[in-house]
C-alpha cells in the first residue's frame, strides 16, 4: 500500500520545484526555447501529441469493453480500469487547479508582457499551470509503473519528453511542467490507495 507521507512530501517538494522554477526559470527558459531551431521544434510538435488524454480513453475504452464483457478477464480489465482512473482523476484535478490559477501562458508573456496569475480565469491564455499533457503522461507514466514495474523507466522516459516539448513549443512554463507531472503522479497514487483500501489486486503474486 502506497504510505501517506510519502505524498505529502512528493506535494511538499512539486510545490517547492514549481515556486523555484516560477522566480528563476520560467522567463529565461522560455526566451530560450522561443529561439530553438526550427528542426527542433518540428520533432516536438509531432512527440507532444503523445500527451494529449483522448488517444488514450480511446484505446482504454476499446481494450476494455471486450477484456471485460466477452472474455471475462478480470485482471486485465481492472489493469485497464485503474489506467483510465487514474487519468480521470487527474485529469478533473488538472482542469480545477488551470481554473483557480488562471495563469498567463508563454505568448502572453511575448506579446503582452503579461506574466503571473489571473486567477479564476478562462480561456486558452489563461490555463497554463498546470500542463494537461505532462498531467497526463506522468498520470500514465505512474499507473505504467505500478502495473509493469519493468516498464516504469522506459515510462516515465517518455513523459519526461513530452513535458520537455511543452517547453520547448513555449505552450507552458518549466513550473506548468513540473506542476503537472506532480499532480499526474500524485492523481495515480490516490487512485491505488482507493484500489488498496477496496483490496482489488492489481499485481499478480
Amino acid at each position: 500500500m502506497i504510505k501517506k507521507w510519502v505524498a505529502v512530501v512528493f506535494f511538499f517538494v512539486c510545490l517547492v520545484l514549481v515556486a523555484v522554477s516560477y522566480f528563476y526559470w520560467d522567463i529565461p527558459l522560455a526566451i530560450y526555447c522561443k529561439g530553438l531551431n526550427r528542426s527542433i521544434v518540428d520533432i516536438a510538435e509531432i512527440v507532444t501529441i503523445l500527451g494529449e488524454s483522448r488517444w488514450y480513453y480511446i484505446l482504454l475504452i476499446l481494450a476494455y469493453l471486450p477484456l471485460r464483457i466477452i472474455w471475462k478477464n478480470k485482471s486485465w480489465s481492472m489493469k485497464l480500469l485503474f489506467i483510465f482512473l487514474s487519468l480521470s482523476a487527474a485529469g478533473l484535478i488538472n482542469l480545477l487547479v488551470k481554473w483557480l490559477a488562471g495563469r498567463y501562458r508563454p505568448i502572453n508573456y511575448f506579446t503582452q508582457g503579461l506574466f503571473g496569475f489571473n486567477f479564476f480565469g478562462v480561456g486558452y491564455e489563461l490555463t497554463s499551470l498546470p500542463s494537461g499533457h505532462a498531467v497526463t503522461a506522468f498520470s500514465l507514466a505512474a499507473a505504467v509503473s505500478i502495473l509493469f514495474p519493468r516498464a516504469g523507466i522506459a515510462a516515465f522516459i517518455i513523459a519526461i519528453s513530452i513535458g520537455m516539448t511543452r517547453i520547448i513549443l513555449t505552450s507552458h512554463y518549466m513550473g506548468d511542467v513540473i506542476a503537472g507531472a506532480g499532480i499526474g503522479i500524485l492523481s495515480t497514487m490516490l487512485v491505488k490507495y482507493f484500489f488498496d483500501r477496496q483490496k482489488i489486486e492489481l499485481i499478480q503474486k
